[in-house]
């Protein structure tokens, strides 16, 4: 598409101010989905072997005492000969392999026979695995006759059963490219004091691999020293500084990260940061000592957006009202009208709708007349509007186009997807992040996220990664519609076949569940953002809201769409 011929409306949709805004309002579960205060206490107590000890309880002690971290993993390591000991880098990572496997042993040999559901790389990132786990411990008798193990694996080994209790989950933050607001980047860190240590070091390190490309970089060669926790919960954390100091604006920016990393503690309520040998910092207005509550502002989902519930109703976008039984509308956007598809910008004062078969697209005020509609050469579906300004929409042809606000119009690349087809998309709340649904060359569908770098100006959907849902159940799935729940959290629409419900998904795929509803076949749409109920929408019109886990209540309507702003 040239660049010029949706400007005017793209000028309209990311430009227009001063008009009257509308009223806002505000299965099966692997490990927890919904974020929350994280409790560092260990939870393990592993204990060192025995005397006389036999193949397979020696084998099962190791693999207990490598679900629990100790300085060093020195229960562990008395597991091991002292050759392997020496070599072995716990470090390196951790496999997750399922439960129901117990060790096979034979004559002198000791094996772990199974299927690996997760890694944790060096950086504490979780990725999702299908890999098969035949590992020998290669069982020896030392100089004592006790059997020890000369073959550890490359890591850490630890049970799906172990894992909720062996490592907790930590949101580390670090700001958008824009540098207004953070974006969480999921770790897992072992339990204990260890994680308070963990989540400070990545913070000064930066984000991970993956992520890295779309947040903004950290100060280079900044290191950290300790952190203590005191008895009234306020984390110091010393740091040894880099080639020079931070200004100002730097300082407060790594102190911003550090409290919404810390917040999620339960034992912390307030941190202070400082070079080593010299006082902690000061920041405005909050003195040395940050409390967790500080810095809302940099939330990664914008507390200014609009959670209002629109929808499409007779081709005509209207601001839905659940309470009133059946479901209400107020006309809104007179400009647009035989839409089939909408979005509403974050303030609820401008939309974005595409009619005439997806070959027209229109940019209008909710609050008064006008607007411009502007004829399109390739068909359109399904926009969305940025936490950056930005307006995008897919196109006929699988791909996504993005305009900003000098009023340009290009094509997204999306060179990580190989040729895929996206067929849904949904921004995330910061910007940084988008849930794809795609169809492959050879019609395989699949969701997953990818990371959007904007150096050098042009948005560019890089880092695509494949999320797997059959966790959740046995039978395959198809994905209808997906959107973020929390800043690291999806929901997504699936069709078993049977039946359609939604899952709460991680974005980086450590957790899936199923929240209902129960014994719906036909849900067609998801409206979610963070912070609201969700919705979903069926071929009969009919809406459901979620009161809790399977547990959603239903409302008659004619809407054709429905969704949340942005």
């Amino acid at each position: 598409m040239r660049a010029w011929v949706l400007a005017p409306a793209i000028a309209l949709a990311l430009g227009l101010s001063g008009c009257v805004g509308v009223p806002t309002s505000g299965p099966v579960v692997r490990v927890s989905a919904a974020p929350g205060r994280v409790n560092t206490g260990v939870e393990i107590v592993p204990a060192p072997p025995q005397p006389g000890a036999s193949l397979v309880t020696v084998v099962d002690g190791f693999l207990h005492a490598m679900a629990a971290y100790q300085t060093d993993y020195a229960v562990a390591r008395a597991y091991l000969t002292p050759e392997a000991s020496a070599s072995w880098r716990p470090e390196q990572g951790v496999r997750i392999y399922a439960e129901g496997n117990p060790v096979t042993v034979t004559d002198a040999r000791a094996t772990l026979k199974a299927s690996a559901v997760g890694t944790i790389d060096a950086e504490g990132s979780y990725h999702q695995s299908d890999d098969a786990i035949d590992h020998d411990f290669g069982l020896v008798r030392d100089a004592a006759g006790q059997w020890r193990i000369s073959n550890p694996p490359a890591g850490l080994l630890v049970s799906e059963y172990l894992f909720p209790s062996a490592f907790t989950r930590v949101m580390v933050y670090f700001p958008s490219v824009e540098g207004g607001w953070l974006v969480p980047d999921p770790r897992f860190f072992p339990r204990g004091e260890q994680a308070h240590r963990r989540a400070a070091q990545a913070v000064t390190v930066g984000a991970s691999a993956w992520l890295a490309p779309a947040v903004m970089a950290a100060p280079e060669r900044l290191g950290l020293v300790d952190v203590t926790v005191d008895a009234t919960g306020v984390a110091s954390i010393t740091l040894r500084p880099g080639a020079g100091d931070l200004d100002d604006e730097a300082r407060e920016r790594l102190a911003t990260q550090f409290v919404w990393t810390f917040r999620q503690f339960e034992t912390v309520t307030a941190i202070q940061v400082g070079w080593a040998g010299e006082p902690t910092w000061e920041i405005v207005p909050y003195g040395r000592v940050i409390p967790s509550s500080a810095f809302a502002d940099a939330d990664p989902v914008d507390l200014q957006r609009s959670r209002q519930l629109f929808g499409l109703s007779g081709g005509r976008l209207v601001r839905v009202i659940e309470q009133a039984p059946p479901v209400a509308y107020i006309p809104v956007a007179p400009g647009i009208a035989g839409a089939s598809e909408a979005a509403v910008r974050g303030d609820a004062v401008v939309a974005a709708a595409v009619s005439g078969g997806g070959r027209t697209v229109t940019v209008a005020p909710l609050a008064e007349q006008g607007g411009e509609s502007i004829e399109a050469p390739v068909g359109l579906s399904r926009p969305a509007f940025s936490r950056q300004g930005e307006l995008w929409l897919g196109d006929a042809s699988g791909g996504l186009l993005v305009g900003d606000p000098e009023g340009s119009w290009r094509t997204v690349t999306l060179d990580d997807l190989g040729g895929a087809r996206v067929t849904r998309f949904r921004m995330a709340p910061d910007g940084a992040r988008i849930a794809l649904l795609i169809d492959s060359e050879h019609g395989r569908p699949a969701m997953g996220i990818a990371r959007i770098e904007r150096s050098g100006g042009m948005p560019r959907v890089e880092g695509w990664r494949e999320i797997h849902l059959s966790v959740a159940t046995s039978a395959p799935l198809t994905v209808l519609d997906v959107g973020w729940r929390t800043p690291d959290t999806l929901l997504a629409l699936v069709d078993d076949g049977r039946t359609t419900q939604v899952l709460a998904v991680a974005q980086d795929g450590a957790s899936v569940a199923g929240i209902g509803p129960l014994g719906l076949s036909d849900a067609v749409e998801l409206a979610v953002v963070p912070g609201v109920a969700p919705m979903i929408r069926t071929t009969r019109g009919e809406v459901w809201r979620y009161s809790s886990d399977f547990r959603w209540t239903s409302q008659a309507s004619t809407l054709t769409a429905m969704f949340y702003p942005g």
